[in-house]
């Protein structure tokens, strides 16, 4: 897939023999400083390369010389730019782009841009977390002496001084007290050689942290500077750009929340100066990776019976018209594509949803094909999850600590995996539930729960807290007044409608130590393999306190997510 650039003015392009305008250039401005690598990097392509595309992601790879992105419009073109230009032609002028992250000037390889902000919120967090993977191949001078399959580990304080030079900092002299060194962050890089000859050596890094310069600084560390790398020893090449380029890249997709992967293999050049041959170019297929309109479903089921005699029934209306209402959006833009990443569900893989509700977590697992039983206490909210019609689904009422007293359609054949998607705050005890669950499971099935966080997120015993006079300089922090006691604490659900004069929602939330929830999931047999904290993605109002009240609300999680593995 491509997109050309649209035509500029006359007087932006030189002109050809034929008075005809060159195609893909604009003229840059002087700002009286010469390019490392001459005027060749203001040279756009006249193409888009795109490696993939659906409703929430664009992912291209960008040529060596080309900016990622300004900081400030006006400058230089960028990538950017013909991002933008390409999303309008194709959506019209209230289509948009966002920047995820940036290669270096003269690097080359994968770069992604999200398609809204929901979606770049969800990258963004995960980028912060560590999330994506980032696999890059650089070509460096000098061989290594124990030879190909040589792995090892780069690490650093990595400090930016006047101009953009980056250096590293020995950690003899930063004690991460303020001074001289107060900027320098840790940096770790990890390689492995993949062939050498010549006096160069093939080398793929995987980054750990992503600093500025970071894989840059680290080879010319250990003496192997990037061939190309003028800024950081080494001389002018033949390959006339830095030999730097991010082969792959693995993430969870911030529309169905599975993890996906694109590669896209390094110039040959890069190959061929070690004697190897260049792998061939791979790309998804176009049905590898779902679009995601059905993201986010806003479908109300509402001529539905109550029950009072049956647990959450008594707020199952208020709840399932909440789930489905748009007003979620922690369901919708965090838990649930979050969940559904940590499960990795395959076609045709059997789920349990344990404590249900209304199915969206169903609905999304049916989306990916697979083949889901539900169980909830409410006879209100598994009417409304069998409202759905879900393809290879059943839903039936029980108790989650007794599952296996459930029908045979609940109990039948074990299933690939099981979740429990905020609900085990509101069960006790979590061990009767945990080991019915695994029970069901197939030796390494995979559980997944997600609580509210319990060492921040504690009802009644955290709360937030404001430092300083001045609005402008005060800091946000999460006030802890217990965490090891176990407490059951009534809430109230609805806090905004009952603060406008509504009826309050209560229900029980039961706060547990991490160090009980882990227990639990070992006396079951479920061996955590896995665990991910999740802030809000929710913004505060202008004013002056926004700012550092959305600062504190990305660093402080709202929840945790385990994943298990069965014995």
């Amino acid at each position: 897939m491509s997109f050309s650039q649209d035509k500029r003015s006359d007087k932006r392009k030189p002109m050809s023999k034929g008075g005809k305008p060159k195609p893909g250039f604009r003229k840059p401005r002087s700002d009286g400083k010469r390019a490392p690598y001459g005027a060749r990097r203001e040279r756009l392509p006249r193409e888009l390369d795109i490696i993939h595309e659906d409703a929430d992601i664009l992912v291209v790879n960008k040529p060596s010389g080309i900016v990622s992105a300004m900081p400030k419009p006006g400058g230089r073109p960028t990538l950017y730019d013909m991002v933008k230009d390409y999303a309008r032609a194709k959506g019209g002028r209230a289509a948009r782009a966002f920047v995820v992250h940036r290669l270096d000037l003269d690097a080359s390889g994968l770069l992604i841009f999200a398609k809204h902000k929901a979606a770049l919120d969800w990258l963004k967090d995960d980028l912060r977390a560590r999330r994506i993977d980032r696999l890059y191949v650089a070509l460096v001078e000098g061989t290594f002496e124990a030879g190909t399959g040589t792995t090892g580990t780069a690490q650093s304080f990595l400090k930016e001084e006047q101009a953009g030079h980056v250096v590293s900092v020995p950690d003899r002299l930063f004690r991460g007290s303020k001074g001289d060194n107060k900027d320098a962050r840790p940096a770790v890089t990890h390689y492995r050689v993949l062939g050498q000859a010549n006096n160069h050596a093939l080398v793929q890094l995987k980054l750990e942290t992503g600093r500025k310069h970071q894989i840059r600084v680290h080879m010319a560390d250990m003496g192997h500077p990037l061939v190309g790398d003028q800024r950081y020893g080494s001389g002018p090449s033949k390959l006339k750009r830095l030999a730097l380029h991010a082969s792959e890249l693995a993430f969870r997709h911030p529309g169905t929340g599975q993890r996906v992967r694109f590669s896209c293999p390094a110039p040959a050049s890069f190959y061929e100066a070690v004697e190897m041959t260049p792998p061939k170019t791979s790309r998804p297929a176009p049905d590898e990776i779902k679009a995601t309109d059905r993201r986010v479903k806003a479908d109300k089921f509402s001529s539905l019976n109550k029950d009072p005699n049956a647990g959450w029934d008594e707020v199952s209306d208020w709840y399932g018209d909440y789930q489905t209402s748009g007003k979620s959006d922690h369901f919708s833009e965090v838990i649930i594509p979050g969940a559904v990443g940590m499960l990795a569900v395959k076609p045709g893989e059997r789920v349990l949803d344990i404590a249900c509700g209304e199915g969206r977590m169903a609905a999304a697992l049916t989306d990916l094909g697979a083949k889901v039983s539900g169980v909830d206490a409410s006879p209100t909210l598994i009417q409304a999850a069998q409202a759905r019609k879900l393809p290879h689904s059943h839903f039936a009422v029980g108790d989650a600590r007794q599952l296996s007293s459930m029908p045979s359609e609940i109990t039948g054949d074990p299933y690939d995996a099981a979740a429990c998607i905020m609900a085990l705050m509101n069960i006790n005890p979590i061990s009767d539930l945990l080991e019915s669950a695994s029970n069901l499971l197939k030796p390494g099935g995979r559980f997944v729960a997600v609580i509210l966080h319990p060492s921040f997120r504690a009802p009644g015993q955290t709360s937030w807290g404001w430092e300083g006079k001045k609005s402008h300089d005060q800091k946000q922090y999460r006030r802890v007044d217990a965490y090891l006691s176990s407490k059951a604490e009534p809430i109230v659900m609805n806090p905004g409608e009952v603060a406008a004069g509504g009826e309050a929602i209560k229900t029980f939330t039961h706060h547990r130590p991490l160090e009980t929830y882990i227990k639990a999931f070992a006396k079951a047999g479920l061996f955590i393999d896995d665990l991910e904290e999740w802030p809000s993605r929710r913004k505060s109002e202008p004013g002056p306190r926004a700012d550092e009240e959305n600062r504190a609300r990305r660093e402080i999680p709202l929840f945790m997510a385990i994943r298990a593995t069965k014995a």
